[in-house]
């Protein structure tokens, strides 16, 4: 258990005035029928899939900047098999997927990253991996077929909870892997060297990590789900919540494991689904970091039983 990273963070991290997100933005009263709930950044992108279960609810998202992709992933069948889909990065705000990965038991239920510095993805392990919640998946993206180069490595010990969603996240600057587990009942972010898996190419590096912090119980509390992970290397922007009016919350922590910012009333994306008659389901299911542009996606699942749509709201991070 090393705790050097987090030491040295704290004695050198300086002290700043200025929160990432905007939360007069992101919590409003949910009668209010201002259109700012919609991000603050660009409009919502509503995302149309392809592939098996392309009408099911989505589990989440990453982006791929040095190739112009958006990925997304969501469950189908049972027992469950995680499929990809890729969207083609661009200006509208209506995505079509441009393909779709075959589905996989390998593949988990939610969270899925892009490693920036090489052509492979991580994503929380599937219901084909024994304990899935104590391992994550290293593969290749492959367009209507199966992952390839798939690596499963061991990320916590039996201690842990072994179906957790394990929903691994990387810094932009591909130095640290995070996941989350969950011990006792406790939610807990830990941090890896990512050179461990990319360039020693070790498969178990449960006692490897560099540092290891919970989250405040609030986080998930009246049974919020644990919906998405992401970091920008400074931040890790934590997102919960359930479907329709029950609370969505957004925690944002630094790397050594300090609160910044605690919001339990996020009512993003609230004015479209009540000025929609069309959509009976509103659900946080995802987050991602886009580094270039400086914003977080926030990924709702949308729709009614059966047929659903993603849509990804855009805010803006604040920089120090």
């Amino acid at each position: 258990m090393k705790k050097l990273f987090s030491f040295l963070s704290r004695f050198y991290q300086r002290y700043s005035a200025t929160v990432p997100l905007n939360s007069h933005h992101l919590e409003q009263d949910f009668d209010s029928p201002d259109p700012a709930n919609l991000g603050d950044a660009n409009q919502p992108i509503t995302l149309i899939r392809t592939g098996r279960g392309n009408d099911h609810i989505l589990q989440g998202l990453a982006l791929d900047h040095r190739h112009k992709f958006l990925y997304t992933t969501h469950v189908e069948g049972l027992p469950e098999q995680g499929v990809i889909n890729r969207f083609k990065l661009n200006s509208s705000n209506l995505w079509s997927a441009q393909d779709a990965q075959k589905p996989s038991s390998l593949i988990g239920h939610q969270g899925i990253v892009v490693d920036p510095q090489s052509d492979f993805m991580f994503a929380s392990a599937g219901a084909g991996i024994a304990n899935k919640g104590w391992y994550i998946l290293k593969f290749q993206y492959m367009p209507n077929a199966a992952p390839s180069h798939t690596q499963v490595i061991q990320v916590f010990d039996k201690t842990y909870n072994k179906i957790t969603n394990t929903m691994p996240s990387i810094t932009p600057d591909g130095k640290y892997l995070l996941v989350r587990g969950n011990n006792h009942k406790i939610n807990v972010i830990r941090i890896f060297k990512l050179d461990l898996i990319t360039e020693k190419n070790l498969t178990n590096i449960r006692f490897l990590y560099e540092d290891e912090w919970s989250i405040d119980p609030g986080f998930t509390h009246d049974r919020s789900a644990f919906q998405g992970l992401s970091t920008d290397g400074t931040y890790v922007y934590l997102l919960s919540g359930n479907k329709n009016k029950g609370p969505k919350r957004i925690y944002v922590y630094d790397l050594t494991g300090k609160l910044i910012q605690k919001m339990d009333h996020i009512t993003l994306g609230h004015f479209d689904s009540v000025s929609n008659p069309a959509i009976q389901y509103w659900e946080p299911e995802g987050l991602t970091v886009d580094s270039q542009n400086h914003q977080l996606y926030v990924l709702y699942s949308i729709g009614n039983t059966g047929q659903f749509l993603g849509r990804i709201y855009r805010m803006t991070i604040n920089l120090l």
